[in-house]
């Protein structure tokens, strides 16, 4: 009997413990009020916050969170895939890029992104130094076939991909302005597009080797990337206050510098050389008959030396003493002496404003381009607290330690 008991004692502790966790999901129940960080938008406010910062692998990290939090519709997630996969290309983590990619387009395969999503699954492949796979995908994807097809007339081939006038023309927009106008003539074009089919082989072929795929050659690219936003950060903010230059600027800034825009005064000489002093006499007769093949020489009066004699600072000065027809007294330079006759004097001459209006423009827009990067610059550094402390002698810093 007793043993019955604890049989059915025992029974009752099984159903207990069964009912206790049946029912243990439905009466553990969150505080009201309170819902999980990772799993609302609050997590994509402090991603993109992050993001903003410039904090990319934190931001990165933030997205992968709230990605495996699930409860996302395809179509939040895909787009959020891609642009992680974005963040990743940005921070040379091809590996990711590509799987967030391919799993963005798992999700969502006709995307309004999906275009701009194959070019960088492509560029991916690429900088893994997975050239065969970059091709394949190229050719797989019809969108980018199509979309280089529109581009224009072929003017070139690598293998199958199509190098197109439209591509050509892109690129020729980067060239200075002078050298455009020279690539209008079809046999300079022809050799600009030899040398940029030459390139674009050479890449491909570094590519393969796995030369942009080094550390330092993605250290160089971001020094690059640096170089070229600020350019054009510095630009955007130039152009707009250099459109404010009024003609009336440029008169004004040739007035206070003059001096700078003069004719300098110049004479044209001819001269002999002979060894002793004695020749003289000699030497002036021959140079007023223009016997003795006398050398003839132009001079300006800011030279320092004597084209085909060198050096000659005091002698020059002496030189424009003279008048015309006249003829100096026997001069010794290093080891020889030399007699000049003045031939023609011209005098310092100030040049008028229509004479060097261009180069008066072109002076005064490059001073207003310094000063202007030299304010930016100044009110940048004040802006972050930037500190700039001495370098320390090593020699003294050794001598301390």
């Amino acid at each position: 009997m007793r043993q019955v008991f604890f049989f059915m004692v025992i029974i009752l502790m099984l159903a207990v413990l069964t009912l206790l966790v049946v029912t243990l999901p439905v009466r553990i129940v969150k505080p009201a009020g309170q819902v999980s960080f990772s799993a609302s938008a609050s997590q994509i406010d402090y991603a993109n916050k992050l993001l903003s910062k410039g904090l990319k692998n934190e931001a990165a990290e933030a997205l992968e969170e709230y990605l495996a939090s699930g409860n996302i519709e395809s179509k939040e997630a895909a787009q959020l895939l891609y642009k992680l996969g974005g963040i990743y290309m940005e921070l040379y983590k091809y590996e990711k890029a590509l799987r967030s990619f391919y799993k963005a387009e798992m999700l969502e395969p006709k995307a309004e992104f999906s275009g701009e999503m194959s070019q960088k699954i492509v560029e991916a492949l690429e900088n893994l130094g997975m050239s065969s796979q970059a091709k394949y995908e190229l050719e797989a994807r019809t969108s980018l076939d199509k979309e280089q097809q529109a581009k224009g007339r072929v003017v070139a081939r690598i293998g199958k991909k199509e190098i197109t006038d439209a591509e050509i023309d892109d690129t020729i927009k980067n060239v200075p302005q002078w050298m455009r106008k020279t690539l209008e003539e079809p046999a300079r074009r022809r050799e600009f597009i030899r040398n940029y089919v030459g390139q674009e082989v050479l890449y491909t072929k570094a590519k393969r080797l796995g030369l942009d795929t080094k550390e330092e050659t993605r250290k160089m690219l971001e020094q690059l990337k640096k170089q070229i936003v600020v350019e054009s950060f510095l630009a955007s903010h130039i152009q707009a206050k250099m459109d404010k230059i009024s003609p009336e600027d440029i008169k004004l800034y040739y007035e206070a510098n003059k001096d700078n825009y003069t004719e300098p005064a110049q004479i044209k000489a001819s001269y002999l050389i002979f060894e002793n002093e004695s020749q003289k006499d000699e030497m002036i007769q021959k140079l007023k008959k223009h016997e003795g093949s006398p050398r003839e020489v132009t001079i300006r009066e800011t030279d320092t030396s004597i084209p085909g004699i060198g050096e000659a600072k005091d002698i020059i000065a002496g030189l424009f003493l003279k008048e015309k027809d006249q003829i100096s007294d026997p001069l010794k330079i290093k080891d020889k002496f030399y007699i000049f006759y003045i031939l023609e004097k011209k005098q310092r001459r100030q040049k008028s404003f229509e004479e060097v209006k261009p180069e008066v423009e072109y002076e005064y827009k490059m001073k207003k381009q310094r000063e202007i990067v030299d304010d930016l610059l100044k009110k940048a550094l004040e802006e972050e607290e930037v500190e700039i402390f001495d370098s320390v002698d090593k020699n003294e810093t050794k001598k301390n330690n």
